[in-house]
């Protein structure tokens, strides 16, 4: 049976005993995110470990789009002052390497480019226990934009977590859920990311760009992208910019019904819905404008005897 560090850490505090006694103790198996948010809660009482980066392999669910964003100020400050909060691994004994990510890949990432250990708590947990894990504690301290949710809540969903739990773990309500699985159903993966994180943008332009792209089915997904402002620089202003773009639809050509060709083709009319155009191909015919206009009155007056005769 294997040993399940959360569950342990309960039972060696109740009891007074060492984290090395904790792998002889029998887990108890974690049923809920209550008990994972309880295992959490004791385990960062305990001691962590200094771990080499280069033993950690990454986690199947990404919580950030982009781990370069704010990395250079972590750095910075771990630099200067070592790094303050552990992050979590989990054993993998049948993987590449011998711990994965739960969460902190952004503090793992700095440390690896510091050359230094990095500091961190050792769990044993199932695919489903370790998600939960990266989901209580990013919701607790990590701001994700609204997209980002969304794109986690799909890859939740997709590791058959109910809709339910996935509620609990990111801490909203049905409506927001729906919303979020709305968006990321509607507007495809490689536009979100070519767009970006968005972190100053919530859920309105992004339920705006939904709706756009179902007005605009004449576009394919390249269309789509190549309409992403590529000089913005900021992810906020790409989103923006989309839907300005996708905003003004371009003024469909109007469907000739109509058109002859008079006076040896140097008089050509065309009829459209609402609308008659008379074009002179040369000087000489510049003055049948004239000659019509006078005759105009006259004209629409025969044509309404005709209508009514």
């Amino acid at each position: 049976m294997r040993k399940n560090l959360l569950a342990n850490s309960l039972k060696a505090v109740r009891d007074g005993k060492a984290a090395a006694a904790e792998d002889e103790q029998k887990p108890r198996k974690l049923s809920g995110v209550l008990d994972v948010q309880r295992g959490l809660d004791q385990l960062s009482a305990g001691a962590a470990r200094q771990i080499d980066p280069a033993q950690i392999s990454e986690s199947a669910v990404k919580d950030r789009f982009d781990l370069q964003d704010g990395l250079e100020d972590l750095i910075n400050s771990i630099k200067a002052s070592g790094q303050k909060l552990p992050v979590l691994l989990r054993r993998t004994p049948q993987g590449p390497l011998p711990y994965e990510v739960v969460y902190g890949r952004r503090r793992i990432e700095a440390c690896r480019q510091l050359g230094i250990q990095v500091l961190a708590h050792i769990a044993e947990l199932s695919d489903r226990e370790a998600l939960i894990s990266q989901g209580l504690e990013n919701a607790a301290r990590l701001q994700r934009s609204f997209i980002e949710q969304s794109v986690y809540a799909e890859q939740l969903l997709h590791h058959e977590f109910s809709r339910e739990d996935i509620m609990e773990v990111l801490a909203v309500d049905k409506t927001t859920i729906s919303r979020m699985l709305g968006v990321v159903s509607d507007v495809p993966r490689s536009i979100i990311e070519r767009i970006g994180p968005a972190h100053d943008s919530g859920r309105r332009p992004w339920q705006q760009l939904r709706e756009l792209l179902k007005e605009r089915a004449d576009l394919d997904e390249p269309a789509v992208k190549s309409l992403i402002p590529t000089d913005a620089a900021d992810s906020n202003e790409r989103l923006q910019g989309l839907i300005r773009a996708l905003s003004n639809k371009p003024i469909p050509a109007p469907q000739i019904s109509a058109k002859r060709t008079l006076a040896d083709g140097r008089i050509k009319v065309e009829t459209t819905r609402g609308r008659i155009l008379v074009k002179a191909s040369d000087e000489e015919m510049l003055g049948f404008a004239a000659f019509l206009d006078e005759r105009l009155e006259q004209l629409l007056a025969e044509f309404g005897s005709l209508k009514h005769s």
